[in-house]
């Protein structure tokens, strides 16, 4: 078993070389294989599902927000775009770079903070806190971690994605490991429903939304929490 140091160095050397160049072409607009192509659209819909839950939250121009693994910038660019104040982070640092060139061709750089680092040193009070595909790639300990770095940053909803323990999406992350080298995806981590549940009760988070988003080979549980002093 690898300890969390040695787990993330991987993760950033992945995201910042093969898996740099797949999530580009996934999240972007080029002919993709079958495998690929059903994880574009599921994340798609991901992304209006999340899009919809923030406009009912009112959030909008000036406000805060905290994009925890950026990725290539569609999230953090979109936002930025919409009038918010966007802090982009990613451990790897192609993806921070991807999502500056983003901004500035979209012209929105001036409303981006671009931090390349571990999610777990990141301070700070956000309106708003998202974090989106990153979580499925952390085992439980590192998990529970992240998720109350994450809650301790925001003052409003925390909007995330976790991969849940269910016996499709095994079966699913079983059968991707026999795909040929170029088509894998890394190692995705299952939580159970519950334990993310217990979890951000720990945060001291509130779930308001949480829906399963199937498209293919992508499967994430797409949650809306909220800190429990807005419910008391």
């Amino acid at each position: 078993m690898i300890d969390s140091v040695q787990h993330k160095a991987q993760l950033r050397d992945y995201f910042d070389g093969a898996g740099f160049e797949r999530w580009t072409a996934i999240y972007g607009q080029g002919e993709l294989g079958r495998v690929r192509r059903s994880i574009r659209v599921g994340h798609d819909r991901m992304l209006k599902q999340a899009a919809t839950w923030l406009s009912e939250a009112g959030i909008g121009p000036g406000m805060r927000v905290l994009d925890a693994g950026c990725g290539t910038g569609l999230w953090s660019v979109a936002l930025a775009e919409q009038g918010c104040l966007v802090t982009a982070v990613d451990i790897a640092p192609k993806m921070v770079a991807a999502t500056r060139a983003r901004a500035e061709e979209r012209r929105v750089v001036d409303r981006l903070t671009l931090l390349t680092g571990d999610l777990e040193q990141v301070r700070g009070s956000f309106d708003v806190v998202v974090c989106f595909d990153v979580l499925v790639h952390y085992p439980p300990p590192s998990f529970a971690a992240l998720l109350s770095r994450l809650a301790a940053c925001s003052a409003g909803p925390l909007l995330l994605t976790y991969a849940p323990r269910k016996p499709l999406l095994a079966a699913l992350h079983w059968v991707g490991g026999h795909f040929p080298q170029g088509q894998r995806r890394t190692e995705i981590q299952m939580i159970p429903p519950q334990a993310v549940k217990t979890m951000l009760a720990t945060a001291g988070m509130h779930v308001r939304h949480s829906t399963n988003i199937n498209h293919g080979f992508y499967h994430v549980q797409l949650v809306e929490a909220y800190p429990d002093s807005i419910f008391s």
